[in-house]
């Protein structure tokens, strides 16, 4: 399974007539990748179909590099907003964008979009009903990195524990059920979540099975031992490049309960660097990272982490501390 980065759909302003353009990678190639022209038909879990020439071919998702299309004004308006980090204004722009366009696969893409928007706003529970939205019409969703899943215990939970039960009662839909057991795994109600997340680390659905397997981590983190880290580092980098946020997190967490800070600090690092539309994952791991490499004694990299959190992640709860700890290292 190949998934596919948020700015993979690269937009362009709605023009009559205008074709899209499918880029596939090809070795043989001599810039590594072909285009496609036509019309794209449908873009999901199963791949992109391209109509040209009167007939339609569907190309495996796991070649496919990005698709160029056009986009209405409200939608190239809510990427200008996401972009600026005006998440109110471009979930706004993006509600406005889902009942303009008349191309399924391009709402569900849309949809990926307030996925995120929500998220930045950390209004997690409107972020969940919109990703399953999204996957009850595309259970193999190319945007299944936008899942906000806990990968940490925190007051959150604890206030999501009714909606998260309910997630885990919809057997049908197992991503609901990997969400619900996420914000349940660490409250009295673990055991049932862990349960379930080992049931869905066995589920045919390999993104599911993925992440109910890193998840599953979590309560063990607390006595895990170097060599289970590394056992975890391990299966983290195997898996698909946009589904490695979480896992990071909890590999740089193993790592820093084995004492190994610079490990845990590289770890922890990737997250705000390669994945930072993760917005509150990437603001704890510039925390933690920065705490990490404290302990080496490596003070001036810890501030410049701290510094990036206070500029990159002014709203964040962290930011007070980050600053009191600026104040105490030494320069």
């Amino acid at each position: 399974m190949r998934l596919l980065p948020f700015a993979v759909l690269l937009a362009v302003a709605e023009s009559a007539g205008a074709q899209d353009t499918v880029r596939l990678s090809n070795s043989t190639a001599a810039e590594g990748y072909v285009s496609v022209t036509g019309t794209v038909v449908d873009f999901s879990g199963a791949g992109v179909s391209v109509e040209s020439a009167g007939s339609t071919r569907t190309y495996p998702i796991r070649l496919v590099q990005s698709i160029e299309t056009h986009h209405t004004q409200s939608q190239l308006q809510g990427d200008a907003h996401y972009k600026a980090g005006k998440f109110t204004e471009a979930l706004v722009a993006y509600r406005t964008a889902r009942t303009e366009e008349t191309r399924s696969w391009v709402r569900r893409e849309i949809t990926a979009r307030i996925v995120w928007c929500y998220r930045a706003l950390g209004q997690t529970t409107s972020a969940a009903h919109e990703f399953l939205l999204l996957v009850r019409t595309d259970p193999a969703t190319p945007y299944y990195d936008c899942i906000p899943l806990a990968w940490q215990g925190s007051f959150q939970s604890r206030t999501m524990i009714p909606e998260a039960q309910a997630w885990l009662r919809q057997e049908d839909l197992p991503a609901a059920v990997l969400l619900g057991a996420s914000f349940l795994l660490q409250t009295e109600h673990g055991t049932t979540a862990l349960t379930k997340l080992h049931g869905l680390a066995k589920s045919a659905d390999e993104n599911v099975a993925l992440l109910a397997r890193a998840q599953a981590w979590r309560p063990t983190v607390i006595s895990a031992q170097a060599s289970q880290v590394q056992q975890w580092q391990e299966m983290v980098e195997a898996m698909p490049a946009p589904l490695r946020t979480g896992p990071y997190y909890i590999v740089g967490q193993g790592w820093a309960r084995c004492q190994e800070w610079e490990k845990a600090a590289f770890a922890l690092v990737r997250i705000p660097v390669l994945y930072p539309e993760h917005r509150e994952l990437a603001s704890q791991a510039l925390f933690d990272a920065a705490a990490a490499l404290g302990k080496l004694n490596r003070h001036d990299e810890a501030n410049r982490l701290y510094g990036e959190l206070i500029k990159d992640h002014p709203q964040s709860p962290l930011v007070a501390e980050a600053q009191s700890r600026l104040k105490v290292l030494p320069p």
